[in-house]
Order: C-alpha cells, then sequence, then structure tokens
C-alpha cells in the first residue's frame, strides 16, 4: 500500500507528560500545524494507548509519577511490534549526562524544557518527515524484494524451460540415432538374408538355407527387442506407461532373462550361475523383468567367448538387491559416468562388432527411478561390469 503524501496524511503524534499545562500547549501548538495529537497524563497510560494504536511519534516527558519516561523507552525498545517508533524526550533534564542516557537508549532526539515553539515543531516536522521517508524505503525495498523473488521466479521457469527444451532435443537425436542407425542394422540382416534366399533359393545347400533363416531370426529378434525398448522408453517419456505394483516371483524373472539369451550365452561358452536369496519385493513385473532383461542382455552382450556373468538376488535395509556381474570388456569411469545421460553418445561394438545404443540402460534406468528406486554400475576395462539395480521392497511410483 503506497505511503500517502503529507499533504494526503495526517500524523499522529503521542506526546506524554503528567503536567496537564504542558499538554495543552504541545496539543495547541502541534494541531495548528495539522498533526493529530493524542496525550497521555502518565507512563502507563501511554503503553496502554501504544498496547491498541502505534502514533508516528511519540513525545516523551521523563520524570513522571510511576513509570517513568526511561522506562518507557526501555519497554517499546523490547516490543518488536513498536521497536521502531521514534520517540523524542522533552524533559526539564537538562545535564548533558541525561541527554547522553537518552540518546544510547535510543531517543532520536531530546529537548529540553522550557522549550521554544519553533525548535518543537522543527524537530518533530523533522523526524516526523525521516519516518515518512524511511517507510516509503521499506515500501520500494519490499517490492523491489518481491520484484526480485518474481525475476528469480521467471529465471528458474526459464532455467526449467531450457532443461526441458535440452532434455527433449537430446530425446529426438537419441530417437533419430536409433532409427538411422540401430534399426538399420537388423533390418540390414533381414533384407540381405531374404534377399539370398529368394534369389539363390534354388542353388543352395541346406546347411546355407539354415544359416540364413538363423541369421534372419537373429536379426529379427534383435528388431524386436529394440522396438521393444523404444515404445516402453517413448511410453515413460509421454508418462503413459501403467504401473502396477505386485508381489514378484524373482527366481522366474531372472530364469526367464536367461532363458531369452540362451542361444548367445551358449554360443559364447558363458558360464552363468545365479544365487536367489528369498525376496519379498513388491513392484511393478513388467518393469522389473524389463530392467533384468536388459542388465543380463548387456553382460551376455559385452562378455568374451569363455567369459562369467553372475546374478545375485538379496534383500538389505528394507530394499531389494538384483546384481548382475560379469567380466566382460569393461568401461573407463569416463564412460559410466555418462552411461545413463541421454544427451550423452555411450555407444560403443559389443564383442561380435555390433554396435549398442546405450537405449536399453537409459530405459533400465528411467523405470527403475520411476518405481523408486536406482541402479548403479561399478566397472573396470578389460575386468568387467557389475549393476546393481536398487529397489524398495515396496516400490512406490
Amino acid at each position: 500500500m503506497p505511503i500517502p503524501s503529507p499533504a494526503e496524511y495526517q500524523a499522529t503524534i503521542l506526546a506524554v507528560d503528567d503536567n496537564p499545562k504542558n499538554l495543552q500547549l504541545i496539543s495547541s501548538l502541534l494541531s495548528a500545524k495539522n498533526y493529530k495529537v493524542v496525550v497521555a497524563n502518565s507512563g502507563e497510560n501511554a503503553m496502554k494507548y501504544l498496547g491498541i494504536k502505534v502514533p508516528d511519534l511519540l513525545l516523551l516527558d521523563i520524570m513522571m509519577p510511576g513509570i517513568s519516561g526511561y522506562d518507557v523507552l526501555e519497554k517499546i525498545k523490547q516490543n518488536p511490534d513498536i521497536h521502531d517508533l521514534p520517540v523524542i524526550f522533552l524533559t526539564a533534564k537538562s545535564e548533558l549526562s541525561d541527554i547522553v542516557k537518552g540518546f544510547s537508549m535510543g531517543a532520536v532526539d531530546y529537548i529540553t524544557k522550557p522549550f521554544k515553539s519553533e525548535e518543537l515543531i522543527a524537530r518533530v516536522e523533522t523526524h516526523i518527515e525521516l519516518k515518512r521517508m524511511r517507510s516509503q524505503l521499506a515500501e520500494k525495498n519490499a517490492a523491489l524484494n518481491q520484484l526480485n523473488k518474481e525475476l528469480s521466479a521467471s529465471r528458474e521457469i526459464i532455467r526449467r524451460d531450457a532443461e526441458k527444451l535440452a532434455y527433449t532435443n537430446a530425446q529426438k537425436d537419441k530417437f533419430f540415432s536409433i532409427i538411422s542407425h540401430d534399426l538399420r542394422n537388423p533390418f540390414s540382416g533381414c533384407l540381405m538374408a531374404t534377399e539370398m534366399l529368394a534369389k539363390r533359393f534354388n542353388e543352395l545347400t541346406q546347411d546355407e538355407i539354415t544359416a540364413f533363416i538363423d541369421a534372419l531370426h537373429d536379426s529379427a529378434t534383435n528388431l524386436n527387442k529394440l522396438l521393444e525398448n523404444l515404445l516402453s522408453w517413448a511410453q515413460i517419456q509421454m508418462g503413459r506407461m501403467s504401473f502396477n505394483p505386485e508381489m514378484l516371483d524373482l527366481p522366474a524373472l531372472i530364469e526367464d532373462a536367461t532363458k531369452l539369451q540362451m542361444a548367445v550365452s551358449s554360443a559364447k561358452n558363458l558360464v552363468i550361475t545365479t544365487e536367489v536369496q528369498p525376496v519379498a519385493l513388491v513392484a511393478d513385473k513388467n518393469m522389473t523383468s524389463m530392467i533384468i532383461r536388459n542388465l543380463f542382455a548387456n553382460a551376455v552382450k559385452f562378455t568374451p567367448r569363455g567369459g562369467k556373468i553372475s546374478i545375485r538376488v538379496w534383500e538389505e535395509a528394507d530394499k531389494a538387491y538384483i546384481r548382475v556381474a560379469d567380466t566382460g570388456i569393461g568401461m573407463s569411469k569416463l564412460l559410466t559416468e555418462r552411461l545413463f545421460r541421454l544427451n550423452e553418445k555411450v555407444s560403443r561394438p559389443d564383442t561380435d562388432g555390433e554396435v549398442s545404443s546405450g537405449l536399453g540402460l537409459i530405459l533400465s534406468h528411467d523405470m527403475a527411478v520411476k518405481m523408486g528406486g536406482s541402479i548403479s554400475v561399478e566397472s573396470q576395462e578389460k575386468i568387467g561390469s557389475t549393476f546393481t539395480l536398487i529397489l524398495p521392497l515396496r516400490a512406490v511410483e
């Protein structure tokens, strides 16, 4: 609310003195200058008034029966609601020590009796104007603080929008990268196999036909897995993936994941071990299954022939831990730090030379977060990687 100008606003002055003639004179002088004057004949009455209303200025005698002027000022300074009230001592106590004490207690001015009318009016006008200016400054500061808050809020909105835009662009880039490169490989495999079968079927031996069919099946399987991940990832980004927590059969989920990779893991002669402790995990079956499949498929993909993969499941501190460790090609520290960032390029060839998009790990990370969990990774180049899915026993979206 704007502070009224002097012409619009009638300042209120509380005059406190136990001498009625002094109060009458003060009231007469200041009323003539368009001030509203309220009088009190004791410190007690002054404090009662201040408990109801706060004037713009207080003219305060010191020597009064009961509560002295010093006592009144001390009570004012102790009250956070009125401690900024400007107080002018108007008193017959004229010793230097009295004046020093008055200012040290927080009085804004000190006038001795008998006073001159012009002096009283001038000092009152000065301090009323100072109070008005302080009020205006406080109001402007408050307005400036509000503007700063609004500016900070606007900056935060802009920052969040910029982050969303950057993330959206990263999604777009990742999507086009997958479309332009990762989908091309399995499609090319399918086209090559079908083309050879169509053109040379009568010339091929049974073993060659079987090899082309196997290649076609592998390409179709890889394509289906990539499309499944891509679809799930898109659903998560749009907030359309349903979340249906239920009690999970973790041994069955792990068995399913290993069966899906059995052909590849057998061909690479990988040694797979599992240690599954009883864990009562309530989570989304589809998401948890997809994470386990992705982590296990990654281990198979990046573990050389004759390597080892272990899956361990246990419960600790109200959380379920599902750890997939391998003796694969491993990763550098820089790569592990970038692994779950959508806008980072982490594509690299697997042990058979095929390039991975990294989408499966990003998808797994997003799903884990959606269920209130996380995925951690530890890796060393040429030694292997360990991925650990951590979920609360009762996953909450």
